[in-house]
């Protein structure tokens, strides 16, 4: 059956996370006459190798998340300085993000997880959702409640996310009490196809570590006092690559990724090294392979996240200031443990997507 709607998608502009969470549902929804996504968390070619289906990109200012100085460090006075000047005139910014949503007709607007396209559809009316299993009110607050005028801005951002008629929170987040009408739904990743590597090695004991960081750069990797392990091969983002010393056992990521997709790649690593963040984490732990997480305590997801993870996979968290020390002393632990937590069915996508056809596009 092909429901002719105009879904309306819009993705917070916060890293890569929100967009692979939003893809994997819009994949599993049935055909929609018109897909129009709003965003500058990436390039139309980018979405183009997530969704696979049509779609009309158009950029939007929506959010900023918060800004980073790396991947792991939020940097509070920056982040502050803009959320100060998207809400001095926050009011006059509803009202346009209003007519703008109005002007494109949708059946139903999908938020992961701008707030202010949420007000806009409340005022107007339009059936509207967001997925994500984080929002941006307890984010916020949590880094600039002691900043001055952040009471009046998280008010309004409660205020937007309050205006939604349903939140999806994908498995696991953060429990958003504030939010009335949620659902929590299983956890939202892809599950990929375990691939043999050694030959492309040519070496039939080889084991492949890969360093999966997120889409947030995290530079400064000390590369020079990195650990040889026998037979093991680290396979690292390209973009940190350029500045490592030649070794046989560094390999670029794009090298294997000429052979699999990137999530074939995870599934086929004997262990992955990530930081806390929704995606590789689910997928860490829906794909079966160990993990070794660099901590980010001050990131609100942090404790769901590390308690879900201990219970379903099998990782070691560690602060990026020991990690050459916890990566030299593993041994073959993490390498050669035998799974042993209960399985993890990722079919969030699928339950969000039913949700979505059922209630709001049929």
């Amino acid at each position: 059956m092909v429901l002719m709607k105009h879904v309306v998608v819009d993705i917070s502009a916060h890293g890569f996370g929100h967009v692979a969470q939003t893809a994997a549902v819009l994949n599993a929804l049935p055909e929609i006459e018109q897909l129009t996504i709003r965003t500058r968390a990436a390039n139309e070619k980018t979405l183009c190798e997530r969704l696979h289906r049509p779609f009309r990109l158009m950029e939007a200012e929506l959010d900023t998340g918060m800004i980073m100085r790396d991947a792991l460090t939020v940097d509070v006075e920056a982040t502050m300085d803009w959320y100060r000047e998207f809400h001095s005139n926050y009011q006059e910014r509803r009202a346009s993000a209003a007519r703008q949503l109005e002007r494109l007709q949708p059946d139903c607007l999908l938020s992961n997880v701008p707030y202010l396209s949420l007000d806009a559809a409340g005022m107007l009316g339009i059936p509207n959702v967001g997925l994500c299993s984080l929002n941006w009110a307890d984010i916020f607050l949590s880094y600039c409640q002691n900043e001055k005028g952040s009471a009046e801005i998280h008010n309004q951002m409660v205020h937007a996310y309050e205006q939604c008629d349903l939140f999806l929170q994908p498995t696991p987040s953060m429990p958003m009490d504030f939010i009335p009408r949620r659902k929590a739904i299983a956890p939202v990743a892809r599950v990929g196809q375990k691939r043999p590597l050694k030959s492309l090695v040519k070496n039939d004991a080889a084991r492949f570590i890969l360093v999966g960081v997120g889409g947030v750069a995290l530079d400064g990797f000390p590369l020079h006092q990195w650990p040889r392990k026998k037979n093991v091969y680290w396979i690292w983002p390209d973009s940190i690559l350029q500045k490592a010393p030649k070794r046989a056992d560094f390999l670029a990521q794009s090298l294997l990724e000429q052979h699999m997709s990137y999530i074939d790649l995870l599934a086929s690593s004997d262990l992955v090294i990530t930081k806390t963040g929704y995606g590789t984490q689910t997928e860490a732990v829906v794909n079966q392979v160990p993990a070794i997480c660099i901590n980010r305590p001050d990131w609100p997801e942090h404790a769901c996240l590390q308690e879900w993870h201990n219970d379903y996979g099998h990782v070691l968290f560690c602060d990026w200031s020991d990690l050459v020390s916890t990566i030299a002393d593993i041994g073959n632990s993490l390498l050669d443990c035998e799974w042993n937590k209960p399985l993890v069915f990722p079919s969030g996508a699928q339950e969000a997507a039913s949700i979505l056809q059922r209630d709001y596009l049929s």
